[in-house]
């Protein structure tokens, strides 16, 4: 599932066995960063640093040049949701059923918004809102800042995927069976 991201020339991906590799493009590894359990979620690199959530219920951020830990943040349970970031926040969800948003230079917690429950899809942020979906079957926007419910959209069943937004119109799809499109 993890996807990997390309920063300058080189490749960040997570692995099963769990590890966080850094590669150049000829394929070189030039470090491997050990976590306790699987890292399926995509990494997402900015500013000198790997962030990555993993199922060990730990999230990482990993100097991009040298692969070592910069710091740690513990989630209530493992996590497949990968990392996104803005205005030096990162914002990702937990099997726990939260929505997290915490400092991407310190890991400062600055607020978490409780689902029903796992956030399995990456957040995304558009203008001044943050939406995720949430195995309960609703769609979330919260204001980026602040983490305050703004609205909820229900569907008839689990939201595990990413949104996604073009032209103000944002889509997603649930376990109902149906692609929603919604004007955000």
């Amino acid at each position: 599932r993890s996807t990997p991201f390309v920063a300058g020339d080189h490749v960040y991906f997570g692995s099963e066995a769990g590890e966080v590799i850094c590669v150049d493009f000829r394929g070189s590894v030039k470090w491997r960063f050990r976590t306790k359990r699987a890292v399926t979620a995509s990494p997402q690199v900015s500013n000198g640093l790997v962030y990555v959530t993993a199922q060990d219920g730990i999230t990482y951020a990993i100097d991009a040049r040298t692969g070592w830990s910069v710091w740690r943040f513990r989630m209530g349970k493992g996590s497949i949701s990968s990392p996104c970031i803005q205005n030096s926040r990162l914002f990702f969800g937990s099997a726990d059923g939260f929505i997290y948003c915490i400092e991407a230079g310190n890991a400062k917690d600055i607020w978490r918004f409780k689902t029903d429950h796992q956030v399995s899809g990456t957040p995304i942020v558009y203008g001044d809102h943050l939406y995720c979906g949430s195995a309960d079957g609703n769609l979330y926007c919260l204001e980026y800042k602040s983490g305050r419910l703004l609205w909820k959209f229900n569907t008839g069943g689990s939201i595990t995927a990413t949104p996604v937004i073009s032209n103000n119109i944002m889509y997603i799809g649930s376990f109902d069976h149906i692609l929603y499109a919604l004007v955000v």
